[in-house]
């Protein structure tokens, strides 16, 4: 055998390891590497233990400590880019009150910026979503920040109301960041933990409007005992403009796009790999294919016995080559698709909520409990503080129910999150009575509030896979549709905040149960709980 023709036969002294049969054989072809590795008994979070990945070279468990190339350090890279996206995106709320102080801006057009910062993001997210296929997550993010970067350090020079709402319209862009974060983590970690990884990168990415309110106010306060106050507001969004410039710059050149390398080298090489001509050794080549083709097979078998990753089978190629007529088809496609449209409006429930909330928790407790701009700031940081742990519970609950139930069990882990949601936001409307019961209500809505995200892009990989980036996109922007409502509510409705968490917490409760009622996504419903075929 000619001696490029590489059989690597690795022998396992356990009996089993995880369900995966003795003498496992891993095989190095002349064409392609199918590296199989076994998911560790210690489970998805591990110190010890080494990256597990399956049979496209997808992480199939997490060691969150490592930046590994490439899955862990897309992952840690995803999370934070997003991070600072969302920091740079609300920068302008936790110092909103002596922005208006000194420019004399009015709440009406306070409340007008509100509603444009999330409009331009709902835009930003469909059109994110089929660049994304094109030219893969890590270029699309790069892109994103270093646009947005600019109209945030442009803040400080702004005059009057209508500049505000100006700047913050384009500073919305960041926003659309989200699209990639996602996309980005898909494509490097297994199905049977997609969920776990959209969680981790979105729900600490979304930390960033909790610590917008520590690090904006404190980074004001700081110059303006120097300064003094108009200048001070000016010059503190320098410094977000020029961390999402570094973390652009990291994206671009520590990070590649997928377990494969650069997206646009990997399409190519798809592209080449059908033109080329069988060479002189075929017979040996195409001997080693159908090897490596039993041997994938064998082992998904495996996995599918075992349920380790039984969904691997739901999620496929995204699309990288449509025409601009094929997209568009692509997306009414997918309009067209009743769990689509359903995820959409549970994500302007969730996100939409989430949005609204983050423009306006510092002023509520500012007016309904006569604190100071710096205390109640701080107060409001709690409600984006708490991603660092409540969205990755939804992505978690919502893994670890499908690995009994599968597609079933996540749509019941979102059923559960979002009657949870619904039930606290109404008990909030309702806690206004002292400020230690606001805040423990505060802490128990903002949880599963964001838990339902998570929960949500549990389910969302499996709505769609060969347009992905288009349902991340539209599902996306849905979370964007429900903060400009939301934030329209708020602006109507204001001084009575009570009412308008009583309307948020009835409608979410009300799209939890009759829309996960009817939600279906490959044939699968959380009906199929109660039958043997889930």
């Amino acid at each position: 055998m000619n001696s490029s023709h590489n059989f690597i036969f690795v022998i396992s002294k356990k009996k089993t390891l995880n369900g995966l049969p003795k003498g496992l054989v891993q095989i190095k072809g002349i064409q392609k590497r199918l590296w199989y590795q076994n998911i560790k008994p210690s489970g998805y979070f591990s110190i010890l233990s080494e990256l597990s990945v399956d049979q496209h070279n997808k992480a199939t468990n997490f060691r969150l400590h490592s930046l590994q190339f490439p899955q862990m350090r897309a992952l840690h890279l995803a999370w934070i880019s997003f991070m600072v996206a969302f920091m740079s995106w609300y920068a302008i709320p936790p110092i909103i009150y002596h922005i208006s102080e000194n420019l004399s801006i009015s709440d009406e057009e306070i409340y007008d910026s509100n509603m444009v910062s999330v409009a331009l993001t709902i835009v930003a997210r469909v059109v994110i979503g089929p660049l994304c296929e094109r030219y893969g997550p890590r270029r699309i993010m790069c892109a994103i920040l270093v646009c947005g970067s600019i109209p945030c350090g442009f803040t400080g020079l702004i005059q009057n109301g209508p500049g505000l709402i100006t700047v913050r319209a384009f500073i919305g862009i960041l926003g659309g960041s989200f699209v990639p974060c996602q996309f980005w983590t898909t494509q490097m970690f297994s199905p049977s933990i997609v969920g776990t990884a959209n969680s981790i990168s979105a729900g600490w990415g979304n930390m960033g409007a909790g610590i917008t309110y520590l690090l904006m106010p404190a980074i004001y306060d700081g110059i303006a005992s120097h300064i003094g106050s108009e200048m001070a507001w000016r010059i503190t969004f320098v410094v977000p403009a020029a961390i999402c410039l570094l973390v652009a710059a990291a994206d671009y050149f520590l990070a590649t796009d997928t377990p494969h390398g650069d997206w646009l080298e990997y399409r190519n090489s798809i592209k080449n790999s059908d033109k080329q001509n069988i060479s002189s050794s075929s017979t040996s080549v195409s001997s080693m294919q159908t090897a490596e083709h039993k041997m994938e097979k064998g082992v998904l078998n495996c996995h599918q016995k075992n349920h380790v990753d039984d969904d691997a089978n739901r999620i496929g190629e995204v699309e990288r080559n449509q025409s601009i007529r094929d997209i568009i088809i692509s997306f009414g496609k997918v309009l067209c698709n009743p769990a689509a449209l359903i995820m959409i409006i549970h994500y302007a429930c969730s996100l939409g909520t989430e949005l609204s909330i983050d423009n306006i928790i510092g002023h509520v407790f500012r007016e309904k409990f006569a604190l100071d701009n710096s205390t109640s700031a701080y107060i409001g940081s709690v409600f984006g503080l708490l991603n660092i742990c409540s969205r990755l519970f939804g992505g978690l609950f919502s893994d670890w129910l499908a690995k009994k139930w599968h597609i079933p069990g996540r749509i019941f882990a979102h059923f559960i999150l979002m009657c949870l949601e619904g039930i606290f936001l109404i008990g909030f409307s309702f806690g206004f009575v002292n400020l230690p019961t606001s805040i423990t209500l505060m802490i128990f809505f903002s949880f599963f509030v964001q838990a339902v995200c998570g929960s949500t892009f549990g389910i969302v990989p499996f709505v769609d896979p060969v347009n992905n980036g288009k349902v991340i996109g539209l599902v996306g922007a849905g979370g964007n549709i429900g903060g400009l409502v939301f934030n329209l509510m708020f602006r109507q409705l204001q001084p009575n905040f009570e009412i308008s968490f009583l309307i948020l917490g009835i409608i979410s409760l009300s799209a939890g149960i009759l829309g996960n009622a009817l939600l279906r996504v490959q044939g699968k419903a959380i009906w199929h709980l109660f039958t043997r075929n889930h």
